[in-house]
């Protein structure tokens, strides 16, 4: 091999060598723009993550109309591997998808919302992912516990918002602010003939649940985490299976509209983000 072809093949292997780095180091800042932005979703939070949140004002699907704005608050710190990501009072911003009263000949109204947004005390934007997986009537102020609880947890209530109204299909909890913490007491309100159950702060009652509810509210009146369905909200069901579609969360009723009150308190959990 004469000279010059050395010196080109070496002249080769050197651009080689030295662009093959340069690629490696685009592709891995690529990958890891691509996992911040992906981190930046719901918070941080992982899915399946649950929190509790509360209507700050009352919605009618007689009265709104698509792309109407909704906004709701946290009513805990809500924390991810013991950092808070969103702390309590943070603002999240969603929109109705669908309003509808029931007219002559339909069997339901309906109110569907997304959440999508939340808003940090620094005013960052954060993209969400949410879903309502639980619903309850507001809770007194005054009875409301100050408790800062992890992603995970149960917050949100009290004794005195605990669904003793009458309802249907009802798989869930409340419990008499008399019972004892190992007892075995009769629910004041039992219309439904039910008793109910409190030990040790876990609570089942079958008074004031939506059609398939499971799981409700604890001795406390949380809205447990593991809560699916509406509970003390009489003649309302939930449906969050539309949550990975366009309507998100749909709330139906037999009557003539859907209304919330400001202050309805909503167990949100997050969702796996869809990839393009």
């Amino acid at each position: 091999m004469n000279p010059v072809t050395k010196i080109f093949l070496l002249a080769a292997v050197l651009v080689l060598g030295a662009s093959a780095p340069a690629s490696a180091q685009a592709e891995a800042q690529g990958a890891s723009q691509t996992t911040m932005s992906a981190d930046k979703t719901n918070a941080g939070l992982a899915s399946g993550a649950a929190f509790h949140a509360s209507l700050n004002s009352s919605l009618d699907s007689k009265k709104s109309k698509p792309g109407d704005a909704v906004a709701a608050h946290t009513t805990e710190n809500v924390k991810s591997q013991d950092k808070t990501v969103m702390p309590k009072g943070t603002k999240l911003v969603g929109h109705v998808t669908k309003a509808s009263a029931r007219a002559k000949g339909d069997p339901e109204s309906e109110l569907a919302l997304v959440f999508d947004r939340a808003v940090l005390k620094n005013g960052e934007e954060v993209p969400l992912h949410v879903a309502i997986q639980a619903m309850a009537a507001e809770q007194p102020a005054a009875s409301a516990p100050d408790s800062d609880l992890g992603a995970m947890g149960s917050a949100g209530s009290s004794a005195a918002g605990s669904g003793m109204s009458g309802g249907r299909g009802a798989v869930g909890g409340a419990t008499s602010a008399a019972g004892s913490a190992t007892g075995t007491v009769t629910n004041a309100a039992g219309a439904a003939g039910g008793t109910v159950n409190s030990t040790a702060g876990t609570a089942t009652s079958v008074a004031g649940s939506s059609r398939g509810a499971v799981g409700g509210l604890d001795s406390a009146g949380q809205i447990t985490s593991n809560s699916r369905g509406v509970f003390s909200m009489d003649g309302l069901n939930l449906n969050s299976a539309a949550s990975n579609g366009t309507e998100g969360s749909v709330i139906t009723s037999a009557g003539k509209n859907v209304h919330l009150d400001g202050g309805t308190r909503m167990l949100m959990v997050t969702q796996a983000t869809s990839s393009k």
